[in-house]
């Protein structure tokens, strides 16, 4: 019994070290060879879900999203509660090289019934639906961002260019009025509220 004990535990901190490397290198930005460290640490631990979880990140840093996305599902197998598991999945569907929009927004659902109302989480359900033309749900996930980070600049852009999108020419220049307001120089909020003015002449004309 105590030799298996010591194996136990000389396990357990081969695991670590290993892992602790991997994530290292991880920040170093060498992610093929942190890789390697998490595959060596797995040998150990094939369903420690941290340790699968944060080989996903390495395979998503190289754009490997087919495999990111193999190694979240793993992770999510394991611990279904895992919130940043759920949203960097989505994140991987969502990409341009994917574009599985809809798949993305079903991740960022699960993420929001874990953490309800989580800011992140609502603005990538919300450029998502933007996406793939849903602006109405995209406006009321930009909402429920604005109600706590009422200057959250980006958020402002995006929820005024689905509000353009639908045709509401006038609520979306307020919007990046606003913008320019708090950054006078935003370029992004002068092309947009160009754009929609010179849309909403249009349809006046007509």
């Amino acid at each position: 019994m105590a030799l298996s004990r010591s194996s136990d535990i000389n396990s357990k901190c081969d695991v670590e070290n290993l892992h602790k490397k991997a994530l290292v290198l991880q920040k170093d930005g060498n992610q093929e060879e942190a890789i390697k460290y998490f595959d060596k640490a797995l040998e150990f631990e094939p369903s420690n879900s941290e340790l699968l979880y944060d080989k996903a990140i390495s395979f998503q840093m190289l754009l490997r999203f087919d495999d990111a996305i193999e190694y979240y599902n793993k992770s999510l197998k394991i611990d279904p509660n895992n919130f940043g598991a759920f949203i960097n999945k989505g994140l991987c569907l969502s990409s341009p090289n994917m574009n599985r929009q809809e798949d993305a927004i079903l991740c960022f659902d699960q993420a929001l019934i874990l953490v309800p109302d989580d800011p992140g989480a609502l603005s990538l359900r919300g450029y998502a639906l933007d996406s793939i033309g849903r602006y109405r749900e995209a406006v009321d996930c930009f909402d429920k961002v604005l109600e706590t980070q009422p200057r959250e600049v980006n958020i402002l852009i995006n929820k005024g260019l689905a509000l353009s999108h639908l045709g509401k020419y006038d609520e979306a220049i307020s919007y990046f009025d606003t913008v320019l307001d708090y950054e006078p120089n935003n370029f992004f909020a002068m092309q947009l509220k160009q754009e929609a003015s010179k849309s909403m002449k249009r349809d006046f004309l007509r």
